[in-house]
């Protein structure tokens, strides 16, 4: 039996997970999925593995795609300027088309490589293209075990990897759809914090604005963090956050606005600039690491277009055009709603709940939300490391 060390009992918690995560729905309303039958590229790198039927996945759900040379489907951040392709050990493992060659991948070829490098695509004559986007990934696509040719119908079983097993015959995608994507902020490392200047005839102290907004709000995915600079004491200056500036009464309390970036605090003068640093997530970048799953990222606001971005997320479109704008947003929902935060889940306090725990969020995450494991937040968010908000995207027929 496990015991601490006052000889109370403290057990080992076992978290079971052993079919992995259900990847969250990301259409809102029905969308067309034309009847035609197309295929994932055989060359796309492993992406995530599928813990149920031991399979690797090329294309998560929601993701923005396209084709290929060969009309094969694909993610569409490929056609983006500069794009590259990465290839890893796990790609020669699972038998994957060097899309260089249109044979398996050596070992002596893994490695990053840009799209324009690859001018015999598939072991061609032709250089690698890329297809305007089409829509959206209709759900996951596992790995295709067919052959990699242009002619390959996927019927024979010769050309299969395993000649007695094909998980995922064909595929679709969804167009003219109105759907939604978790809204990802980018990460400030830590920053000096603007002077503190005490307001006429309150206790309340307003530093100078942050220098990136909007900020995202404080959440366990999404954290604000205070440290010290020249002061020592931002562990008990910045202790309880309240919900509104005038909620501010006694020593520890702290509000950030988040349109504004203007941080305030309790305290009796004025402090110079400098004294606290403070970390902080906002949405006026892209974040440096993203998950599997789908998701936007940037200042998105409804109104604003939207294009592929990287890893085929959705990103703001600043010059609208028919050949790459994919939609545009029509609402922005904040989370948490009906109370889930206040919902009793399997584990509280929350496992896993940083947004690096939930790349790709394998350790029972399907198990903890919504309720008070993820703060009352959806699927979507959580797995995706978000902060509060989801954007809905009215899809444009592509």
């Amino acid at each position: 039996m496990a015991v601490n060390t006052l000889g109370q009992y403290s057990g080992t918690h076992k978290a079971w997970d052993h079919v992995g995560n259900v990847t969250p729905d990301f259409v809102v309303s029905e969308g067309v999925n034309p009847p035609g039958q197309w295929r994932p590229a055989a060359w796309l790198p492993t992406l995530f593995w599928d813990k149920y039927y031991e399979m690797w996945k090329t294309i998560m759900a929601g993701k923005v795609v396209a084709f290929d040379n060969h009309g094969r489907v694909i993610p569409a951040q490929y056609g983006l300027g500069a794009a590259t392709i990465t290839y890893t050990a796990a790609d020669v493992t699972a038998g994957v088309i060097d899309v260089r060659t249109g044979v398996a991948l050596l070992t002596a070829n893994i490695g990053n490589f840009n799209v324009a490098a690859v001018t015999s695509f598939m072991g061609g004559a032709d250089a690698m293209a890329v297809s305007a986007p089409i829509g959206l990934s209709f759900f996951d696509c596992f790995q295709d075990f067919g052959d990699a040719s242009a002619d390959d119908d996927g019927n024979n079983p010769v050309f299969y990897a395993q000649h007695n097993f094909r998980m995922q015959h064909r595929i679709t995608f969804v167009c003219d759809a109105y759907v939604e994507a978790p809204l990802i902020p980018g990460n400030a490392t830590a920053t000096n914090l603007g002077q503190l200047t005490l307001a006429a005839g309150t206790t309340i102290l307003d530093s100078t604005a942050l220098g990136s907004l909007p900020v995202a709000k404080n959440t366990v995915r999404t954290p604000t963090a205070f440290t010290n600079g020249t002061g020592t004491d931002a562990a008990t200056r910045f202790v309880n956050q309240v919900s509104a500036r005038t909620d501010i009464a006694v020593a520890g309390d702290w509000f950030v606005n988040l349109e504004t970036g203007i941080v305030s605090c309790f305290g009796t003068v004025t402090i110079a600039a400098n004294v606290y640093q403070i970390a902080y997530y906002h949405y006026n970048a892209a974040p440096g690491t993203f998950s599997q799953f789908l998701c936007a990222y940037g200042d998105l606001n409804p109104g604003d277009f939207v294009q592929c971005g990287t890893q085929s997320n959705f990103v703001v479109d600043a010059a609208p055009d028919v050949t790459d704008t994919m939609g545009q947003v029509l609402e922005k929902i904040l989370h948490p709603q009906d109370l889930l935060d206040r919902v009793m889940s399997a584990y509280t306090p929350a496992l896993n709940t940083s947004a690096t725990g939930l790349l790709p969020g394998y350790t029972g995450q399907a198990d903890q939300a919504p309720g008070t494991a993820t703060g009352g937040v959806p699927l979507n968010i959580h797995y995706a490391g978000a902060s509060d908000t989801v954007v809905r995207v009215n899809l444009f027929a592509r």
